[in-house]
Formats: C-alpha cells, structure tokens, sequence
C-alpha cells in the first residue's frame, strides 16, 4: 500500500521514493511507490505531475486501491528521487480551496447548491442546481469570498469513521464508506473531501466570478483563484492596453469608441454590398451573349460573385445558356446557368462537365454549380460546353 504523503504534509514538494512495481496497463507504463507526494486524479481535482529519477510524471489514477504513476518511459525497482511540479499543484490547491469557499457561500448565504466540479486548464466551473443566477448575486458573493480570503481562516483536515460522521453536519453527504476524509474551513464550511487545499483561506489569494451559462439544467458558473486569476487579469490588462492604442480612446470610453467603429464598418459595408451590385450590372451591360451562348472564365474570382453576374445576365438575355468558371491551378468551379425561354437542364450539362474533374456539384434545371481538381484546360469545357448548346 503506497503512503499518502500529500495528506500528510500538501506542501511537500520532493522526497526519495522506492519502486515497488513497474507494469504496463491500457493507458501505458506505469509504477507503483511505497510513498508518493503525487496526488492522484479526483474529486474534480486533476493529477499532480512532475518527475521521478529521469522519467516524467504525466498521471497518476488510483486503480482499485493501487496508486499509479504513468511515465513517459519504463523505470526498473530501485530508489529514485521524486520531484513535484509545484506550480501545477499549488493552483489547484488554490482552485480547489476556492470552490469550496464559494459553494458553502451559494449555497448558505444564497440558496445555490453545487451538483459538480470541474478543474479545468483554463477555467474552473461549478454546476449550480437552478436554471439562473442574477448579476447582482455574483457580485455579493465574490466580495463575500474575497472577504474571507482576507481574514486568514484555518483550513484544516482530518479522518472520521462512520460513527462520527453521523454526528456532524456535513454540506453532502460522501460518495465513499469507510474512514471518511474532512475538509473544514473554519466556521464556513465542513465537507468531505480528498483533494489537496493550502492552510488558510489566504493561500487562495483571490477570487474572481467569470460568469455563466446554461448547463444540464442548471446553472454553470466559472472563476478562477490565486495566481491563476492573476494571470487572466494581466491578460485582459494587456488587451485593454491594446485597444486603448488602437482606438485612439480611454478606457472609461472603450465600449462608445467601439461601438462607433462598428456602427461605421456597418455603413461601409453596406456600402460596398450596393457598389458590388452596381459593378456586377455595368458588368451585365459588357457582357452579351454570341448565337444564345456565354462561355467566360474568371481566374480566381469567388463563385458567389459568379452567380450573382449569372443570375443579372439570364435576366437580361431570357434565351442565353452560359458557363462561367473560376480556374486557379489545378481546381475548377463551374456556374452554369440558363434564361427562362431555354429549356437546357443545366444539372446535366455540369454532369458532363464534372466528367473531367474529381468532384462533384448540383443545382436546378436553371442554375447549377459544382468543381473539382483537374488538369484540363478551360478551353477544354468551353469545347464541351459549345457542343451540347450550339442549337440553344
């Protein structure tokens, strides 16, 4: 049986290990200490990594009991010095803390019960058993938790059998038998718990409510702790200095200046929309059919402009049938399209067309379009093209 050195003491941060078994399951090669300072995956708490001798920690599961260490490459029995990836540990400590902060806060002070938990690698997430929360009670929540964290509470932990436990109001009850691990901080929240937590409310340094969304039913709410938040805040601090220079305004006026640059980007959208149009028509005008067909091709011009000039034209020539394409290296895509007074089904004139090519495409009897890799020539489809309309 491995020793559980991160209950004992969670700031242990390197000991001397001895390998008592190296084996290979379904989720790779793994060993098995007589102690370990690795915290296994659970709890919503993810897996402590680091190093042992020259091989890397990258998870650790408890497996029907057995603590394992998944490696990046075999290691034989032996002694080995053991190695923790501190930074990793002490932000999920901080999260982990932190989320028992803010559920005991939802839920005594506001009615809010916590369903799950979930440590994630950028955000950190509780579930929430009703539908929504307003903004209002975030607000007071994260400051209530803030004030706490300031005050410096104890947290401390300890084992009770199943007779002592009945004796105590815990949040939930657990999910195990047998010798039931505590998480307590003191006069705010008791729980059963086996996850790694500093000393103090302290240690979490701060807490910051992200927001929420919609989830299984209920309400998910993320936020971040410690350094963590820290980093997200000197994230959005760099962007907002970004903004600030680009835009040519304060902070205090970052939403008014956006919105007049989206609002101006809105106009000139519009505006080139309307002047595409007109393009497209003085193009209409340029282009005129030969004996009641149209062959052009456009290099690489989008297709959706294709069809746009196609449609103009059929309007403008009700007789035409034409074939428009856009040919770049060695693709193709073919428009083609007839007035109302044809009676070509231009679905199977861009069958025979796609004959040629790898690809494939569909439509209407009026319009059709489709491509596909080729090393053809244009001329070649034009020839094809010719032949099946020369009599309309």
């Amino acid at each position: 049986m491995t020793k559980k050195l991160y209950y004992e003491d969670p700031h242990l941060k390197e000991i001397i290990v001895q390998v008592a078994d190296s084996a290979v399951d379904e989720s790779g090669q793994y060993v098995v200490l007589d102690k370990t300072c690795f915290y296994p995956e659970g709890g919503g708490q993810s897996a402590d990594q680091g190093v042992i001798g020259p091989a890397a920690v990258l998870d650790v599961q408890n497996q029907d009991g057995e603590i394992r260490h998944y490696l990046d490459r075999q290691l034989e029995p032996g002694e080995y010095k053991a190695v923790l990836d501190w930074q990793r540990r002490w932000d999920h400590m901080q999260q982990h803390a932190g989320q028992h902060l803010l559920s005991a806060l939802l839920e005594d002070r506001h009615g809010y019960q916590t369903t799950s938990f979930h440590l994630g690698q950028e955000r950190v997430s509780i579930d929430l058993h009703q539908a929504a929360i307003d903004r209002e009670t975030l607000q007071q929540v994260e400051l209530e938790a803030n004030r706490i964290i300031s005050q410096h509470l104890p947290i401390r932990t300890r084992f009770v059998n199943g007779q002592q436990l009945g004796q105590l109001a815990l949040r939930k009850p657990p999910a195990v038998t047998g010798d039931i691990r505590l998480v307590e901080i003191e006069g705010t929240d008791l729980n059963a718990c086996g996850g790694t937590h500093p000393d103090n409310t302290a240690g979490i340094g701060l807490m910051k409510i992200l927001g929420t969304e919609k989830a299984k039913g209920g309400t998910r709410l993320y936020f971040l702790c410690g350094e963590r938040a820290l980093e997200h805040f000197g994230k959005l601090s760099d962007m907002s200095d970004a903004l600030i220079g680009k835009l040519n305004a304060p902070l205090a006026e970052m939403v008014q200046a956006t919105d007049l640059l989206l609002s101006e980007k809105i106009a000139a959208d519009k505006e080139i929309v309307e002047l595409k149009k007109q393009l497209l028509l003085a193009e209409t005008k340029a282009l005129s059919p030969e004996d009641g067909i149209l062959v052009r091709n456009f290099g690489d011009r989008p297709v959706k402009e294709l069809q746009q000039l196609a449609r103009l034209i059929t309007e403008e020539y009700p007789s035409v049938c034409l074939l428009f394409a856009a040919q770049a290296q060695s693709g193709i895509r073919l428009v083609c399209a007839r007035g109302k007074e044809s009676s070509a089904d231009m679905r199977e004139t861009l069958k025979r067309l796609l004959q040629e090519t790898d690809g494939k495409g569909g439509g209407t009897p009026a319009l059709a379009q489709g491509g596909g890799n080729t090393e053809k020539p244009f001329e070649h489809f034009r020839e094809i093209f010719n032949e099946l309309h020369a009599n309309g």
